[in-house]
């Protein structure tokens, strides 16, 4: 047999104490994403694992890129809700695998070389020891309530399981919350911090007994923290949290927790997935799932291709929405940066390094943002204010006026933000850019 093997995205190797180091390594990719690539080479390498599973001590999962997995690689659109539930074809056979991986009867340990966000945490929480780094850039969260949906590949189950119903819905995965590595710990999501986490979990893996080897939330006895029932004052708590807003996916998660908390884990699977296509045809989503992607683009490197006019301004704004994606691709309470007129295009990139979050701007006489907050709260009239600032002759980066006009003035984030909302059929056709 050979000792290195590399099938799809999925790279293996076996040591002579029967240790396997699986490393994820999307070729061509800057980030492992969950796609065909990745589902392919694992099934061939569990079942290289299976075939040779008496010489298997057990199984480090780890990653050659910057991140351990960024989540489930798709690309925005504008969809029905009918042709929503496609974009995740591969959801079931990804969650099928990571139980497949679960059970294997070795001890699994994830090496969380970075961070690991949605789909990609969600496999990590499949493993049965998590290793990270202590690292304050690393960033681990379920934020998929931030898209309007929640996770649907275990994430949920597994969470309930090791952090209980009240956690899971108002700590975890409701608020979808950005976990640094510290924070992380203290909440039992990763087991331990290591320099060298692949050393550290292959140490783990050792100090295991041999032979079969299960979840602990699975051997006989386990007790779920908090118990199996629906918390008192829990569904209060949710639907206070969720007034004013048609999202349902933090109720979703909440009856997800209690309605899997009690069930046999294939059972509760079922449960946590077929909730997340419900979600997944929600009107709301394709707006969400639109500011999630402006997010990603403003955190980028790359400078918006902008003209710079003839007048300089940079003002700064305070976040005002702590909405959970923000958190994973922005420094906590980083501040919203407009860069106007014929401030150097290299700015925002300055800006980013400085831990803002930019927003360019030309061709206006007043800013972006102050002009929503004047016009604020009410969403109307700071649509009206944006389509009198664009008809005034502002040019905006539209990723980051989207992203502005909800964290910086507060518009509602299931609109996609601002220009989203401006351009959104029955609303106006001003404001495409």
């Amino acid at each position: 047999m050979t000792n290195i093997q590399q099938s799809g995205s999925v790279r293996w190797e076996w040591d002579a104490e029967g240790v396997v180091t699986v490393t994820l390594d999307d070729p061509g990719r800057t980030a492992n994403m969950l796609n065909r690539r990745h589902h392919d080479g694992l099934r061939a390498c569990l079942d290289d694992l299976d075939a040779h599973r008496d010489r298997l001590r057990g199984m480090v999962l780890t990653s050659a890129k910057r991140s351990f997995v960024a989540g489930p690689e798709f690309e925005p659109g504008e969809i029905t809700p009918e042709e929503a539930a496609s974009t995740y074809d591969l959801l079931v056979p990804l969650r099928d695998q990571a139980r497949r991986l679960e059970t294997l009867g070795r001890p699994v340990a994830a090496a969380l070389n970075g961070s690991a966000l949605g789909g990609g945490f969600e496999l990590a929480l499949a493993c049965h020891h998590r290793v990270g780094p202590d690292d304050p850039s690393v960033v681990w969260s379920l934020a998929e309530t931030g898209m309007g949906i929640m996770p649907g590949g275990g994430g949920t189950v597994r969470v309930t399981r090791m952090a209980g119903i009240t956690a899971t819905v108002l700590d975890i995965v409701g608020p979808g919350t950005a976990f640094h590595p510290r924070a992380a710990l203290a909440a039992g999501l990763v087991d331990e911090l290591a320099d060298d986490v692949v050393a550290a979990a292959r140490a783990w893996v050792l100090a295991q007994p041999a032979g079969p080897f299960i979840q602990r939330w699975e051997r006989p006895g386990y007790r779920i923290p908090g118990g199996t029932a629906e918390p008192p004052g829990l569904a209060e708590e949710v639907r206070r949290r969720s007034e004013g807003s048609p999202v349902r996916a933090l109720r979703a998660v909440l009856d997800v927790a209690v309605r899997s908390a009690g069930a046999p884990p294939d059972e509760a699977f079922e449960i946590e997935t077929a909730a997340f296509r419900t979600l997944l045809g929600a009107p709301e989503i394709p707006a969400l799932s639109h500011l999630f992607f402006a997010m990603r683009r403003v955190a980028g490197t790359a400078t918006p291709a902008y003209p710079v006019a003839t007048t300089a301004g940079v003002h700064e704004f305070p976040q005002r929405v702590a909405h959970p994606l923000a958190a994973v691709f922005f420094a906590p309470d980083a501040p919203v940066v407009e860069i106007a007129g014929d401030a150097p295009a290299r700015m925002a990139d300055e800006v980013r390094a400085r831990g803002g979050i930019p927003v360019v701007t030309s061709d206006g006489t007043t800013s972006f943002v102050q002009a929503l907050l004047d016009a604020g709260p009410d969403p109307a009239e700071m649509a009206a204010a944006a389509r009198r600032a664009l008809d005034a002759g502002l040019v905006v980066d539209p990723a980051g006026a989207d992203v502005a006009s909800v964290l910086a003035a507060g518009f509602p984030p299931w609109t996609g933000g601002v220009l989203h909302h401006l351009a959104a059929p029955g609303v106006s056709d001003e404001g495409r850019h």
